[in-house]
């Protein structure tokens, strides 16, 4: 078979498909599930045997983040933050905290809270606020993410911060390459100041500060300082074959449309609209899985 006829086998519907494009068929469509499932296993499996080859590395800099939050806040009238250099810090050694202590949440097994990396970093603070997020590809679609929830968003739209610290860092996490970003947020505490405020619950060595805590989500992202970045994200990999596998079925169909309809083609039966909806589940499911997620 040559290729242009092996291509109309599978695009166009005519006698040897039995008038049905063969992509569309419930056995072509079950092998592409199959070969869905397949690849998330395998990129699974390489993921673990090939670190430097498999992560979500990548295109993450704290400073976009920054930005990014900024312009978030001037396009909802307030005013931007400051980036310290202490909260960015602050905010690295939480990201590697969670690396070394295999945790992903805002307090670690052993007790310590976020806002201790504030007092050991030497930022004393009136408000005090993080937002956590990991195995987002780039920095836009893990701000976009913060903003549509409410607690985050709350945090990084409150008036209440002056400053801001982002870490970005990569390693392995419970046996998985991942990326977190971990995002401070603060308000120092003046000399002069006279304001009565809550005294944080994990800070206990630091009876002077009297901060009150956000108890909002951190950001984090994993980038290690020896390693070199990843080649291949398995987020990006599955999103851009199944935009394949979407863009094929959506071609077939158009073509077996506009054919039948040309031809006036009649089908007793057929569930292809059925298949491609169940397929199309497959893929929604496979790539919330593989999304970012918050905290």
């Amino acid at each position: 078979m040559s290729f242009f006829k092996l291509l109309e086998y599978i695009f166009v519907p005519h006698e040897s498909n039995n008038q049905k494009a063969r992509l569309l068929h419930a056995e072509s469509l079950l092998l592409l599930s199959f070969f869905l499932i397949s690849f998330q296993i395998i990129l699974g499996f390489a993921q673990k045997t090939f670190p430097k080859v498999l992560g979500y590395a990548a295109n993450i800099s704290p400073s976009e983040v920054i930005r990014l939050t900024n312009e978030q806040r001037v396009t909802n009238g307030l005013n931007p933050l400051n980036e310290s250099s202490v909260l960015d810090a602050a905010a690295l050694a939480k990201g590697n905290d969670m690396l070394a202590k295999g945790y992903w949440a805002h307090f670690a097994p052993d007790g310590t809270s976020p806002w201790s990396f504030f007092i050991r970093f030497g930022y004393k603070y009136q408000y005090a606020g993080e937002n956590l997020a990991r195995d987002f590809p780039d920095a836009s679609s893990a701000v976009t993410a913060w903003m549509n929830s409410p607690s985050h968003r709350e945090n990084m739209l409150s008036p209440n911060y002056k400053d801001i610290g982002v870490g970005v860092v990569e390693g392995s996490l419970l046996g998985v390459d991942t990326t977190l970003i971990v995002q401070f947020f603060g308000a120092p505490l003046a000399e002069t100041s006279q304001i009565p405020v809550a005294k944080a619950q994990a800070v206990s060595q630091e009876p002077q500060v009297s901060p009150t805590p956000s108890p909002t989500p951190m950001v984090v992202s994993q980038v290690g300082a020896t390693s070199p970045p990843a080649e291949v994200s398995p987020f990006t990999s599955t999103k851009n074959v199944s935009l394949g596998v979407v863009g094929l079925l959506l071609l077939a169909l158009s073509i077996d449309l506009i054919v039948v309809r040309r031809k006036r083609i009649a089908r007793i039966g057929g569930r292809t609209l059925a298949h491609l909806a169940y397929l199309g589940m497959i893929l929604a499911v496979i790539l919330i899985l593989k999304a970012g997620q918050i905290i």
